[in-house]
């Protein structure tokens, strides 16, 4: 693989994962808006994406940790 894909990757990787982390916190904006008294299927269904986003966004933290290791090691820095 080559310098600028690795790089490419690396920025398209951590863009979905800033993407991830602004839905994760909109998501959280919105459970606490609604009633905490109530157990509403809306406050269900939020609970559960949330669950889902913070697995996709631990798996692509994974990967960029990944791409960040092989930059360094292809280039010492």
């Amino acid at each position: 693989m080559s310098e600028r894909s690795l790089f490419q990757r690396l920025l398209n990787a951590k863009s979905a994962l800033n993407a991830t982390i602004e839905k994760i916190l909109d998501l959280n904006r919105r459970l606490k808006s609604l009633s905490w008294g109530k157990k509403s299927p809306e406050n269900t269904a939020i609970k559960q994406e949330l669950k889902l986003l913070n697995k996709v966004a631990d798996q692509q933290a994974k990967i960029v940790q990944m791409y960040e290791k092989r930059l360094n090691q292809r280039f010492g820095n």
